[in-house]
């Protein structure tokens, strides 16, 4: 009501609050973390796709709207986190506890998401103000892996939102071909480097931006695993990965085989 009353000149101007008194309804209190944590995904989801648009179309603005962003959801985890804390020592009931074990083990994702957002803004800055030009060949591979990476991060925010735990189980594949892109890629950059197509220079930035995308990948996968491990009402998301890839279970090979189409580098 505040907000609505109050209004401001300033759009990013976002108040995170959570009322303690709140505690007194404990299904109350857990819904307002549930509803901020979809936001805190959303937002994290925003700055990552504006920061992807950037290694193309380089806009200072955006750079600056992406910082904003990420103090924003710096006060989300920080607000979130706390709240969240408070009421685990409340009377709560099997689900109420599993949604609340749900937002403690993913909001340090989304925020780590927007942190690698700023990380690939500053990188998109950087081509922009040497004007960097990558080959040909770089230019392409870059593109297929921006697209798994929008993919992977749609997909987990999708899922957590909606708890879908069925939808859930795809994005481990995705982040396994996100590692395998990764891998190429640098191969590819070292042996672009001995032809003499890429430059020193170029490849500081391409690395950089590599290493942003795959860290990405892996809070996608820790958001995804912590659907599935509470689902399990287990979460040793470590042992979980394991037992996956050794398994290599019907669904897993099938998205996986599916994702290594679709994302080919060739």
């Amino acid at each position: 009501l505040c907000e609505i009353t109050v209004k401001s000149s300033n759009e990013k101007t976002h108040t995170v609050f959570l009322d303690e008194r709140l505690f007194n309804n404990t299904a109350l209190a857990v819904s307002e973390c549930h509803r901020l944590t979809n936001e805190m995904a959303e937002h994290a989801r925003d700055s990552l796709t504006k920061a992807i648009g950037l290694i193309s179309s380089y806009k200072a603005e955006t750079t600056q709207y992406i910082r904003e962003n990420e103090e924003l959801i710096d006060k989300y985890e920080d607000k979130l986190g706390t709240y969240l804390m408070k009421i685990t020592v409340k009377s709560l009931n099997t689900r109420q506890s599993e949604e609340v074990s749900k937002y403690l083990h993913t909001i340090s994702d989304f925020e780590r998401i927007s942190d690698h957002a700023l990380n690939i803004a500053e990188c998109a800055k950087e081509i922009h103000e040497k004007s960097i030009v990558f080959s040909g060949e770089a230019s392409h591979e870059l593109k297929v892996l921006e697209t798994a990476i929008r993919d992977i991060l749609s997909l987990a925010v999708n899922t957590f939102i909606e708890n879908n735990t069925e939808d859930a189980r795809r994005v481990e594949p995705l982040e396994e071909i996100v590692d395998t892109l990764c891998d190429e890629m640098k191969s590819h950059h070292i042996d672009r480097l001995q032809r003499g197509v890429c430059t020193l220079n170029q490849g500081f930035v391409f690395n950089d931006l590599l290493t942003n995308f795959e860290r990405v990948a892996d809070h996608c996968s820790n958001i995804a695993l912590a659907l599935i491990e509470l689902q399990s009402d287990s979460f040793d998301t470590h042992e979980y990965v394991r037992s996956l890839k050794q398994v290599k279970d019907d669904s897993f090979a099938k998205y996986y085989d599916e994702y290594k189409i679709k994302y080919s580098l060739q």
